[in-house]
C-alpha cells in the first residue's frame, strides 16, 4: 500500500486529524445512480430503492432517472398514504428509513400538503455547503461540494433553478467511492475538448450539475417537464451501473423533455433528450479534422403498480468533419432506426430493453438487454454486438429487512460499444457512456448488506471480472468471429473483495470507510503475470445549510 502523500501546510494535518478521531468516534450503501437535486452523497435513492422492494412505496420509474425532489416528496406521500390505509405493515428499519426521509424533505411534503389544501403557491430556496475530508491510499486532502436549488410556482406550473459544483483534487465523478475501486480504463481516443483546468495544489472546480427546469401539469396526474442545462442520465434496472446508459461518464449538455402520462392500469414515463458530447480529433494519417459529436435518446418507460416495470429506450450517436444536429433526430416519436435506414446513414444506433419484476414482496428481479449492432438478417456475416446484464435484489422478511442481499451478472461482447467510424464510439470525455467495464468484458458482483441502524449499514462485496484484449478502439474488419473465444486473447482476471461502512445520523454529517484487497492474474494482459492491490477510501464530511 502507498503510504498517504500529507500536505506540508499545518492545517491540512489538523483538519485530517480531526477527521479520523471524529470518525471512530461516532457510533447507508452509496448507488452510482445520479442523485436527486442537495442529495450530494446519494443516500436518498438507495433508501427509496430498499423501500420499493419492502413494497412500502407504491412504485416509481426507477429505471428513468434522476428524479426531482418534488418526485421524491410525492413518493414519500404515496407511501405514508399506503401504510395509513393498512396495506402494508412496515418493520423497525423500514419505519425509520421513512422517518429519515420525511425530515430530508419536510418542506417538500408541507408544500405538498398546503396544496392538496387548496394553496396556489410554492417558494423554496436552499443552499448547501459540504466540508469533506477525502483519503485515499494514493493521497488525503479536503474536498467541498455545494449545491443551491430554488423552486417557485403552483400545483400546475414550477420552475426549479439547480447548480452543484465540487472542488477537489481527486478525479470528478459522480461517486467518489464507487470511481475509485473501478479498474483502469482502456486507452482512448484523445479528446479535442477540455472538461476542467487544474490550477493550485491540483485543485479543479468542476459545475456536475446546473440546470433550469419548467414543469407544468397539463391534465389530471399528468405531468410535462422541460429541463435545459446539464444533468446526468440513468435508465437502466440496475441499482450499481446500466449497459444502456449509466452515469459513469461526465455529465451531459442537454435539452431533455420528460412526460409523466397515468394510463388505465400503471404509468407511462416518456423522455426524450439531445445532448451535444466532447469532441475529438480524426486523422488517418491522410484525413485529419475535427470531429463534433451529438447523442440523441429516447425511451418509454411503463410501471405497473408496485411490482413490475418495464422500458425501451433507443438512442443515437453521430459526429464527424462539420458535423451539426440532426434535426430528425430531436423528434421523441420518429424511430431512428427508419431514419437512418431511410437516409442510407452510418450512425451509431443502439436499442435496449430493461424489466424488474417483484415476485414477492422483498424480492426484486431485473435484466438489461442492449443491441449494439443485432442480425436479424440470416444471411449476415457480421456477429451481435450486445450487452446485458441480470441480477436480484432481496431484503428477507425474516430477519426484519435489516440484512440486503444483491447478486448481479454484467456481459458486454466484444464490438459492442464500438464503431467502425471512431467519431461514433459510445464515449464521453474518454469513458464509457454504457457500463464502465467496456467491451469484451464481464463481471460477477455478489454484494451483503447490514442495517445496523437507519443510520449505519455496513457492506460486504465480491467482484470477479474478466477483460478480454479487445477495448472500444477495436472494429469489426471481417474476422472469423466465430472462432474468437470471449474474452478475447489474453485474459486479465480480476477478484476483488471490499469491505466498507457507511455512516448517517442525520442530514449535516456522514462518514465512510471502504478497503478492498485486489487479485489481477495476467495482469495488463500479460501471461502468468500476478499483481495483488489494497485500496482504502475514507469520507468525513459536515453539510451546512440554510
Amino acid at each position: 500500500m502507498k503510504s498517504y502523500n500529507l500536505y506540508n501546510n499545518s492545517i491540512h494535518f489538523l483538519i485530517i486529524a480531526c477527521g479520523f478521531i471524529t470518525l471512530f468516534l461516532i457510533p447507508n450503501i452509496i448507488n452510482a445512480v445520479p442523485n436527486p437535486p442537495m442529495d450530494l452523497q446519494g443516500w436518498v435513492l438507495d433508501t427509496l430503492a430498499k423501500l420499493e422492494v419492502s413494497g412500502i412505496t407504491k412504485g416509481f420509474h426507477r429505471h428513468s432517472l434522476p428524479l426531482s425532489r418534488y418526485d421524491i416528496a410525492k413518493i414519500i406521500d404515496q407511501s405514508q398514504m399506503k401504510i395509513n390505509s393498512g396495506e402494508v405493515t412496515l418493520t423497525q428499519i423500514d419505519r425509520k428509513l421513512l422517518e429519515k426521509l420525511k425530515r430530508e424533505f419536510s418542506s417538500e411534503l408541507s408544500h405538498i400538503n398546503r396544496i392538496n389544501k387548496g394553496s396556489t403557491t410554492i417558494h423554496k430556496s436552499d443552499l448547501r455547503i459540504d466540508g469533506q475530508i477525502r483519503g485515499t491510499d494514493e493521497s488525503i486532502a479536503p474536498g467541498l461540494q455545494t449545491g443551491f436549488y430554488y423552486t417557485v410556482g403552483n400545483k400546475n406550473n414550477k420552475l426549479n433553478v439547480y447548480s452543484e459544483l465540487e472542488v477537489s483534487n481527486f478525479k470528478q465523478t459522480q461517486d467518489f467511492v464507487d470511481s475509485f475501486f473501478l479498474p483502469k480504463p482502456p486507452p482512448l481516443l484523445k479528446s479535442a475538448d477540455q472538461r476542467y483546468e487544474r490550477w493550485h495544489a491540483d485543485y479543479v472546480v468542476d459545475f456536475k450539475r446546473s440546470y433550469i427546469q419548467y414543469i407544468v401539469s397539463a391534465f389530471e396526474k399528468t405531468e410535462f417537464d422541460l429541463l435545459v442545462g446539464r444533468d446526468y442520465i440513468y435508465w437502466g434496472a440496475s441499482p450499481f451501473q446500466s449497459v444502456l446508459i449509466s452515469d459513469n461518464s461526465p455529465p451531459f449538455e442537454l435539452i431533455r423533455l420528460t412526460g409523466t402520462i397515468p394510463c388505465v392500469i400503471g404509468t407511462l414515463k416518456a423522455t426524450s433528450f439531445t445532448s451535444q458530447l466532447n469532441s475529438t480529433w480524426y486523422d488517418d494519417g491522410t484525413n485529419r479534422y475535427l470531429a463534433k459529436r451529438y447523442l440523441s435518446a429516447h425511451r418509454l418507460d411503463y410501471h405497473f403498480k408496485d411490482w413490475l416495470e418495464l422500458g425501451i429506450s433507443e438512442s443515437v450517436l453521430y459526429g464527424g468533419d462539420a458535423q451539426t444536429v440532426d434535426w430528425h433526430y430531436l423528434n421523441p416519436i420518429i424511430p431512428y432506426y427508419a431514419v437512418q435506414y431511410n437516409a442510407v446513414k452510418d450512425d451509431n444506433l443502439m436499442l435496449g430493453f430493461d424489466g424488474s419484476v417483484k415476485p414477492i414482496v422483498g424480492l426484486r428481479l431485473y435484466a438489461e438487454w442492449l443491441a449494439d449492432d443485432f442480425q436479424y438478417q440470416s444471411d449476415s456475416n457480421d456477429p451481435h454486438a450486445v450487452s446485458w446484464l441480470t441480477g436480484f435484489e432481496w431484503y428477507p422478511r425474516l430477519l426484519k429487512r435489516q440484512l440486503g442481499i444483491n447478486s448481479e451478472y454484467v456481459r458486454v461482447n466484444r464490438w459492442a460499444y464500438t464503431h467502425l467510424i471512431p467519431d461514433n464510439e459510445f464515449t464521453h470525455f474518454g469513458t464509457m457512456i454504457g457500463h464502465p467495464i467496456g467491451t469484451d468484458a464481464d463481471i460477477f458482483t455478489f454484494s451483503i448488506s447490514y442495517d445496523l441502524t437507519s443510520s449505519a449499514r455496513l457492506i460486504t462485496r465480491f467482484n470477479h471480472q474478466r477483460n478480454g484484449e479487445a477495448d472500444i478502439t477495436d472494429r469489426f474488419f471481417g474476422e472469423e468471429y466465430l472462432n474468437i473465444p470471449f474474452p478475447s486473447g489474453v485474459v486479465e482476471k480480476l477478484s476483488e473483495l471490499r469491505i466498507g461502512w457507511k455512516y448517517r445520523p442525520n442530514s449535516t454529517i456522514y462518514g465512510s470507510i471502504d478497503y478492498s484487497w485486489r487479485n489481477i492474474q495476467n495482469a495488463e494482459h500479460l501471461k502468468n503475470k500476478v499483481k495483488q492491490q489494497h485500496r482504502i477510501v475514507l469520507m468525513i464530511a459536515y453539510v451546512w445549510r440554510n
